[in-house]
């Protein structure tokens, strides 16, 4: 969520789509050169970094500057740009391959960084819950952004 000049980031650890194992947020600035470096260097200095297999990137997340193919560079894990406003994220952003997943019966366009659309798919589809296109923890991070948004 961007306020003024600052984006704030969320970040929700989930075991699958139903244990909360940690939250984390920090602020980018919204011309910030290297996003892509606080970006994992936020990541990678998590409690929860060691027990990750994969990052997912919210599409309420409006930074022009993310490359998720850098970003999977940096912390040597698969990263996946949920629907919607991926375009934005990946624009110009060549190693990005862009896949239609098979979640819940529902067809849901990803773009992804370091992982083929049937890994990508299975990562995906294990942290949402029944019935839903979103992984539990971009669920949850989206309304804590949002509320820390509202309050700041």
């Amino acid at each position: 969520m961007v306020t003024e000049r600052k984006t704030i980031i969320a970040s929700v650890v989930f075991r699958g789509s139903f244990w909360l194992d940690g939250v984390a947020t920090t602020t980018l600035e919204s011309n910030e050169r290297n996003s892509n470096l606080k970006l994992s260097n936020f990541i990678k200095n998590s409690k929860q970094f060691s027990q990750l297999h994969a990052v997912v990137i919210s599409q309420r997340l409006h930074l022009g500057t993310i490359s998720i193919h850098d970003l999977a560079r940096r912390v040597k894990l698969p990263v996946i740009a949920t629907p919607e406003r991926h375009e934005r994220l990946c624009r110009g952003d060549r190693g990005a391959a862009k896949f239609v997943l098979r979640i819940g019966g529902e067809q849901v366009s990803a773009s992804a960084a370091r992982v083929d659309r049937a890994h990508a798919e299975r990562l995906y589809g294990i942290g949402c819950s029944p019935n839903r296109k979103v992984p539990e923890a971009i669920r949850v991070a989206d309304l804590l952004v949002e509320e820390l948004a509202r309050t700041l």
